[in-house]
């Protein structure tokens, strides 16, 4: 039985051994395929491969494939990971620009407490004050009437109706008698 010098070429390129390196599994920095190493392997394949016994148009054709779809994933992956980092920076600079421009305005300011039964918060007490600080580290928070409270018990801007029910109906009954 004859061995042909091109399948021997075609194995040794398969197997081959690089005594440096301490473990074979070890070889890469990481276990992972990049492009690059996929274009190499390809031009290996086409090199070393049998004459008598081409690699096949349409086994080539799908590893390009899946090399383009694999290249296409990654790179969708990459950009929702830099989408998230991008909706991150803009909410933190949304709410530092919204905390900031509370300063010098008047706000009501909701003072809560965990109902025991229920496990709610409810309102007990609003404070209105004139907003002189903003903290911006950590949670944001705002200083009204020297007293630091979250961005979060913020109720209103400005002078607000206590009950608008109550002001719409007394328009309402307004306009009927003119």
């Amino acid at each position: 039985m004859a061995v042909d010098a091109t399948t021997l070429l075609s194995d040794a390129a398969k197997y081959y051994y690089d005594a440096e390196k301490a473990t074979q599994a070890g070889s890469s920095s990481s276990n992972t395929l990049t492009t690059d190493d996929y274009w190499k392997l390809m031009a290996a394949q086409l090199q070393y491969q049998d004459m008598n016994n081409p690699m096949d148009n349409s086994e080539m054709m799908n590893q390009m494939v899946q090399m383009s779809s694999l290249s296409s994933m990654t790179k969708l992956s990459e950009a929702v990971a830099n989408f998230s980092t991008v909706t991150n920076n803009l909410s933190t600079v949304t709410l530092t620009t919204y905390s900031t421009g509370l300063l010098g305005k008047e706000v009501t300011i909701a003072i809560t407490e965990k109902d025991e039964e229920t496990g709610e918060s409810k309102i007990v007490d609003k404070v209105k004050g004139v907003v002189t600080g903003v903290d911006l580290t950590g949670a944001t928070s705002v200083y009204v009437g020297g007293k630091k409270y979250d961005l979060s018990q913020v109720m209103a801007v400005g002078d607000v109706p206590e009950d608008k029910n109550e002001q719409d109906k007394g328009e309402s009954q307004g306009e009927d008698k003119a």
